[in-house]
């Protein structure tokens, strides 16, 4: 599933509602398969949503260079805690042997942000 994010539009929230999209209120943010992320943008251009964000889908094609990850914060409603957003790098093997439960620990690498001024 992949998070898409944009400002109230009731045509939009409908369209993401008839692709599989759920409304998740504690990130403000839809739910929707990864698999219609394609169409989902193509939409939003369509109804000129202009302020269209994704979070854990694919990422968008860059010129040449590598995808790198973000780390991401923000504050709770109710300001109590900080909400992190970590893109982490790790041997599939080693996540793999971690997740069947032949590994107790895996190595994880935070990626960098982007150097936005590349």
């Amino acid at each position: 599933m992949v998070k898409v994010s944009s400002k109230y539009d009731p045509k939009f929230a409908e369209f993401l509602k008839s692709v599989g999209g759920k409304w998740d209120p504690d990130v403000k943010a839809w739910d929707v398969p990864e698999e219609r992320l394609e169409e989902i943008r193509a939409k939003a251009k369509e109804l000129n949503v202009s302020d269209l964000k994704t979070e854990g889908g694919e990422a968008e094609p860059t010129k040449g260079k590598p995808s790198v990850g973000e780390i991401r914060m923000r504050l709770s409603k109710d300001g109590r805690f900080v909400l992190v957003s970590v893109t982490l790098l790790a041997f599939a093997e080693d996540v793999k042997a971690l997740m069947e439960g032949k590994r107790r620990s895996a190595k994880f690498r935070v990626l960098p942000p982007p150097n936005r001024n590349e």
